[in-house]
């Protein structure tokens, strides 16, 4: 099963063992045109990039959604690229702690939760 880390206050890179990829995703709200992003990138052993993904989504007025849905597409891209092993990173303690004790489903993000642990157990 992935590894989700907890969020640091500065991000330095630390290497993984071989095999196993880092995954960092983010989420961005473009407030002039009431729109969003989701970024992943996923590196090697060696901290290279080996791929990256930018999609622009609708804003749904939550930075916590968003973050988790930055989580559930960087999840599904890791799947879409046949990686076995990867060690996941996000910036929000709220997703982290969501995906971590597998809670969060009374809150606006619960559903986008499940949904990203249901992947994370495809892994």
């Amino acid at each position: 099963m992935p590894k989700v880390q907890q969020p640091k206050g500065s991000i330095k890179w630390r290497p993984l063992g071989y095999g196993i990829y880092k995954t960092n995703y983010d989420g961005v709200v473009f407030a002039q045109s009431k729109e969003a992003g989701i970024g992943v990138i996923i590196r090697d052993v060696k901290g290279l990039v080996i791929v990256a993904l930018a999609e622009k989504i609708p804003y749904l007025g939550s930075v916590e959604v968003l973050d988790a849905l930055a989580a559930r597409r960087a999840e599904k891209f890791v799947v879409e690229l046949g990686l076995i092993a990867s060690e996941f990173e996000g910036d929000s303690e709220v997703v982290w702690r969501a995906l971590r004790t597998a809670d969060g489903a009374h809150s606006s993000m619960g559903e986008i939760i499940k949904d990203t642990l249901s992947i994370v157990g495809s892994l």
